[in-house]
């Protein structure tokens, strides 16, 4: 969704808006004060806050001002278009906590598009796992759409850490967010040396989702386990290395024995046109993947069943 700063005056700013947005169909939401603007934050998942410069540059900067105090907009890009600045209007516009300036009147054409570059800027940085780099669920849903769309044979391998909750209680979140790099390199990394145009992702936490071409899986998946198992050792201190396993609390908080941590794999292949939309991967995925955490030690396994 994306909000604008408008007064019920400034008629031609929400059309503009739109008509610059109109392949990505917005969701176009007026506010008028920080105060609007904080509820909208709380209660919606905001793409963007635009503030047109509708006469009053000291109001539009107050607004730019009071939209960076609002926690629920930390990560939320602020961008202002201003028809027709000056050269001191535009250094204090740029040196405000503003993410972008546009400059143009509401029909310009060059204007418009900096604002879809701001969008797609946003759905881009917004998606990015911080701990990994990686994109996230939005950006893996539509990819595997559009592979779909497009009739690709491709599988989707889910890759997920056992028993991380109780190594990120054990070592503290510092060196659980480790294990996650670390995890996140090994597939990256993996999957560009067998197939440099494969996709990774991360959906979040311990989870990850690789896309390659079939005819790879054996390949890519068991160089990810080889190589996470040669280094998960080196995560744990020499004593626990020694024993092979830690001593941490359940979520009952009951004391309990965990080996040291493995990777299992689950790889769903779209072949024929089989699957129609991403649930319907997701669903035979997370079925397939609570058996192969059932196994010991780091294991992958392909899908079979026909789609159900």
């Amino acid at each position: 969704m994306i909000c604008a700063h408008l007064h019920t005056e400034a008629d031609v700013w929400p059309q503009a808006i739109r008509d610059a947005l109109k392949d990505f169909h917005p969701e176009l939401t007026p506010f008028r004060t920080r105060a609007e603007l904080s509820d909208l934050a709380l209660r919606t998942l905001l793409d963007l806050v635009l503030i047109p410069v509708l006469g009053s540059e000291e109001r539009a900067l107050k607004i730019v001002h009071g939209a960076r105090t609002l926690p629920a907009l930390a990560a939320v890009p602020v961008v202002v278009w201003h028809p027709n600045p000056d050269g001191e209007a535009i250094r204090r516009f740029l040196e405000s906590p503003v993410d972008d300036l546009l400059i143009g009147a509401p029909t310009d054409p060059a204007a418009a598009a900096r604002l879809r570059m701001a969008v797609r800027r946003s759905w881009r940085d917004l998606d990015v796992n911080p701990s990994s780099r990686l994109p996230g669920p939005t950006t893996i849903e539509r990819v595997i759409s559009e592979m779909i769309a497009g009739g690709e044979e491709f599988a989707v391998c889910y890759a997920d850490l056992d028993d991380f909750k109780a190594y990120n209680d054990y070592y503290g979140y510092f060196y659980g967010d480790r294990v996650i790099k670390m995890c996140s390199r090994i597939i990256r990394e993996t999957v560009h040396e067998f197939q440099p145009d494969g996709f990774v992702g991360h959906i979040g936490g311990d989870d990850f989702v690789y896309l390659i071409r079939p005819p790879r899986i054996k390949r890519i998946c068991e160089a990810v386990l080889k190589r996470f198992d040669a280094e998960i050792p080196l995560c744990y201190e020499p004593r626990d290395r020694r024993n092979g396993y830690i001593i941490s609390k359940d979520r009952r908080g009951t004391a309990q024995t965990y080996s040291l941590m493995n990777l299992s794999i689950a790889v769903v292949i779209n072949r024929n046109e089989m699957f129609k939309h991403v649930g319907e991967i997701s669903h035979m995925v997370a079925d397939l993947k609570r058996y192969v955490k059932s196994l010991p030690g780091s294991n992958y396994m392909v899908e079979r069943r026909s789609k159900y």
